[in-house]
């Protein structure tokens, strides 16, 4: 079955959910797509009926707010239905998208391409972080979203980033006990040159306030400076050997403590989720301070792709706020190509989200500024420690074959099989590039060495798929 469409919007978060709205609101015929049964992606994910309060917080209410407007609008909603492949379409009339789950089209021919696919966490390997017991800090605050109670019961939170004190605050709420919330960005009084970006972030302020305030009273301590570099354990996490860093994220020597734990949530930032674009051929680049590998766009959030634009987290992370602005942006933009809105209504409503936008990217420099992760945290793992967790190659494993002559992370994936598991190097993509800079002469990968290595080339399908899928779809 194929649907044709003027606009189809890959991902229902808050960059998907304010594009879709927006053009829908334009005249646009648009079909939203997203993975999951409902939407509203990480950040306006809705706890299962069974586990809802009777008390809305702050971020229910907004949740349900954009999810009301949504529900209101023209826009098609397809959940369940996962996007694992994107190519021009056939008759030159668009682009085709390959999609597959119950009662959905499996294929959707659209004119025009919004791709909000948001970002996942970022992994830093050390040794023993594929003991049970390590997770994600966005796989803990996702469980807790919809549960509302935590799979653990003594937590460390470690990493980077304002994400470990929302996961540390929830952890709190959901009854468990939390050791310390290690930072290891060591902010310290030059970090005021930034004050500036915070001015008008008032929403965001008070929620860190109040996320400070529940640690405060559950005696948590914030540890600025500090990181993981162990996790010890016979089937499960037992313990954890933590110690100062210095600016880089490099272990200081004597200053390592061991602590008891039975799950620790490590938080490093995002990494954009770029397989879509990559597999469209729009043009990348490696910018780390917005996550890692992103599409190149112009001021209206168009890639290199005449009709293709990219929002939010997966064109770089910047935040909810950020990535509502430029859904709406793309929109219009998408709008104005279709022929539903004129050059100068696009052009007044595009210059209408500029304040808004110039505010939420400076706070989103910022954020990278401070908390991009230090090269130093790169070089944790050993020549032991499993990098590839789906094929379970180890550092050494990569090492050798670049000294056998690979260059490249798809050189790596040839000799090693590094990434070519069930989640296709998300996990290990970026981080084989960093051991191919460090390898041939890098110190800690230094951005370009790392862009030059490349990352695994993306292949449909995108994501693991039955067979049966397969076959139907070359049969159609």
């Amino acid at each position: 079955m194929v649907d044709r469409v003027e606009l189809a919007v890959v991902g229902a978060g808050p960059a998907g959910i304010a594009a879709a709205v927006t053009a829908a609101e334009a005249g646009v015929e648009t079909v939203l797509v997203d993975a999951q049964p409902r939407p509203g992606g990480q950040y306006f994910r809705q706890p299962l009926d069974v586990f809802r309060g009777e008390a809305a917080s702050r971020h229910s209410r907004q949740a349900d707010a954009v999810l009301r407007r949504l529900a209101g609008s023209s826009v098609r909603v397809l959940s369940d239905a996962l996007v694992w492949g994107a190519f021009p379409a056939a008759d030159k009339s668009g682009w085709e998208l390959t999609l597959y789950g119950p009662d959905v089209p499996a294929r959707l021919i659209a004119r025009t391409l919004i791709l909000a696919t948001g970002a996942y966490d970022r992994p830093i390997p050390f040794p023993g972080w594929t003991l049970p017991g390590v997770m994600t800090a966005g796989g803990v605050q996702s469980f807790l979203k919809t549960h509302w109670r935590p799979l653990g019961r003594r937590f460390l939170v470690a990493g980077t980033g304002p994400l470990e004190i929302a996961v540390a605050a929830g952890l709190v709420q959901g009854g468990a006990e939390v050791i310390a919330v290690l930072e290891a960005a060591r902010l310290d009084w030059r970090d005021v040159r930034h004050a500036a970006a915070l001015w008008g972030q008032w929403g965001r302020l008070a929620e860190g306030w109040n996320y400070g305030r529940t640690l405060f009273a559950a005696r948590v301590p914030l540890r600025l400076g500090w990181a993981i570099v162990e996790a010890r354990g016979n089937s499960q996490v037992e313990e954890a050997v933590i110690c100062r860093v210095d600016d880089t994220g490099q272990p200081l020597p004597g200053t390592s403590e061991t602590v008891a734990v039975d799950t620790i949530a490590i938080g490093y930032g995002l990494i954009p989720s770029t397989e879509l674009p990559r597999l469209l051929g729009c043009v990348h680049e490696f910018r780390p301070k917005q996550g890692g590998t992103v599409p190149r766009r112009d001021t209206e959030m168009q890639t290199s792709l005449p009709g293709v634009y990219a929002a939010g987290d997966g064109a770089g992370i910047g935040g909810t706020e950020l990535a509502q602005i430029e859904g709406r942006i793309a929109a219009f933009a998408a709008a104005r190509h279709l022929g539903k809105l004129s050059e100068a209504a696009a052009r007044c409503a595009i210059d209408r989200e500029q304040p808004g936008l110039a505010r939420q990217q400076r706070f989103a420099r910022m954020l990278g500024e401070l908390f991009t992760p230090g090269a130093g945290l790169h070089g944790l793992a050993r020549d032991d420690t499993v990098v590839c967790r789906c094929e379970e190659v180890t550092l050494g494993e990569i090492r050798q074959a670049v000294a056998e002559g690979a260059t490249s992370a798809n050189e790596v994936k040839g000799l090693t099989r590094t990434g070519m598991g069930n989640c296709q190097g998300r996990i290990c993509g970026e981080i084989v590039g960093r051991i191919i800079a460090a390898e041939t002469g890098s110190h800690g990968g230094d951005a370009g060495t790392i862009e030059k290595s490349g990352i695994f080339t993306a292949r449909a399908p995108i994501h693991p798929l039955p067979l049966d899928a397969l076959a139907d779809y070359r049969s159609d």
